[in-house]
């Protein structure tokens, strides 16, 4: 049969078919099986079946069909009775799992965003935003819903999947949205370019918040046509009105500025200011790790990625580093200190800080293809571990550290976990966790 055309599923036009046997194939995309009629040169599909043809039926003598009977029905009770033993005496057990179960599980998520963040007992987790693809491809119920997701990374297990109530007549597509992580440490989440929402990591709930939005700016009173994130890593997002006002908004504080670059270019102070301690790496190459303290004020403006940049000599030897003047001011500086200028490293990237820890990808050259060294630093800058990853790319603040549990980091779809000792654990690819929602 090397010199067919192609064979197409007659259902879903999918060409991942497998041959069975008599010319019977099935789609590996929808499940349908179907038969083919060949000429060496065409393909001619001439039926469909839901099912595979059943095969002859075989004779049995009558008594010896009834022994066999009779003993799948002792087998049958030998097997049951064990199973419903321990399935009573494991009534705990989760409402969803993953595929490492030996349960059938018929569903898996199509990420369009996802975010690392750790709860309230600093277990990791990962939030997670998409449709939902089904094994049954022609009767998948939940296929124009936009669902959003929780999964334990250490445990590997959903704690939460749920639906994103949409409160606009219209179906979404699940591209149109997106979730960041704030620093109150909640998800934040646009839907449909206009619809904002939080996932409250406490109370595990997830609520609506363009009511609040219109209730608390006034220049948005018409409506909300459009919302978008912030630049520079402000805890805050760009929302215009449908009478074309434009405002930055900080769902956190419930503050909002028309001119949010005249709001920070200058020094200002805020409610329940206090000196706090942040990390991020220099701009240019080799980078850099430093530790600078600021006032902070959870929710009020303040940039959490500065552009910080280098001094070399002649020789290429470092010589200072420094905040110009704008991010002085937008990040609150007091104080800075560059950490371990011996170390010369490429590309640094803060992936997480907290409980005086550090998570940094770095690399050894100046070469993109390169693939990150993951590393744990204390806050003086002392090296902790160091392993190697499988990724050339990383985004700034993209991973949640657990002094206990490890880090995890990733974008999108892909996710690495590593101990508290540097070893990779898993690799979560969240596109093929399958989970049963019936």
């Amino acid at each position: 049969m090397g010199n067919l055309k192609t064979i197409q599923c007659p259902n879903c036009g999918s060409k991942k078919v497998k041959y069975l046997d008599d010319n019977m194939f099935e789609c590996l995309n929808c499940q349908t099986s179907f038969y083919v009629d060949t000429n060496q040169t065409s393909v001619n599909h001439k039926h469909t079946y839901t099912n595979r043809p059943t095969a002859a039926p075989i004779n049995f003598n009558s008594k010896r069909a009834l022994w066999i009977f009779l003993g799948i029905i002792f087998l049958g009770f030998a097997l049951i009775i064990p199973i419903l033993f321990f399935t009573t005496n494991n009534s705990s057990s989760s409402s969803f799992s993953t595929s490492e179960s030996t349960k059938r599980k018929d569903y898996t998520f199509n990420i369009s965003s996802s975010a690392a963040f750790t709860d309230q007992s600093k277990n990791l987790k990962i939030f997670m935003m998409g449709s939902i693809r089904s094994s049954d491809y022609n009767n998948n119920k939940y296929k124009d819903k936009v669902f959003w997701a929780v999964y334990d990374a250490v445990k590997g297990a959903y704690d939460q999947i749920e639906p994103l109530e949409l409160n606009t007549p219209n179906n979404i597509s699940f591209h149109g949205t997106e979730c960041f992580k704030f620093d109150d440490g909640n998800i934040y989440i646009i839907a449909a370019n206009n619809l904002l929402y939080k996932y409250d990591v406490v109370t595990k709930s997830m609520h609506f918040l363009n009511n609040e939005v219109i209730a608390n700016v006034k220049e948005m009173q018409s409506g909300i046509a459009g919302i978008d994130d912030a630049t520079h890593k402000y805890s805050a997002f760009e929302i215009k009105s449908n009478s074309g006002k434009e405002v930055m908004y900080y769902p956190i504080s419930k503050v909002y500025y028309a001119d949010n670059f005249r709001q920070t270019v200058e020094p200002r102070s805020y409610p329940n200011e206090k000196p706090t301690t942040f990390f991020f790496q220099t701009n240019n190459q080799p980078s850099y790790l430093v530790r600078y303290n600021a006032m902070y004020s959870m929710g009020y403006p303040f940039c959490f990625n500065p552009h910080i940049e280098s001094v070399f000599d002649e020789d290429e030897n470092f010589k200072s580093a420094s905040f110009s003047s704008y991010w002085v001011a937008a990040s609150h500086l007091i104080d800075m200190e560059v950490l371990n200028t011996d170390n010369i490293v490429y590309d640094m990237t803060v992936l997480d800080f907290r409980d005086g820890i550090v998570a940094l990808g770095v690399k050894t050259t100046n070469i993109s293809s390169e693939n990150f060294k993951i590393q744990w630093q204390d806050y003086n800058g002392k090296l902790l571990w160091s392993a190697p990853s499988e990724v050339s790319h990383l985004y700034d603040f993209s991973g949640a550290i657990s002094k206990n549990n490890g880090l995890v980091f990733g974008s999108r779809e892909e996710y690495f976990l590593y101990s508290n000792q540097g070893k990779l654990v898993k690799k979560l690819e969240l596109d093929e966790l399958s989970f049963d929602l019936d």
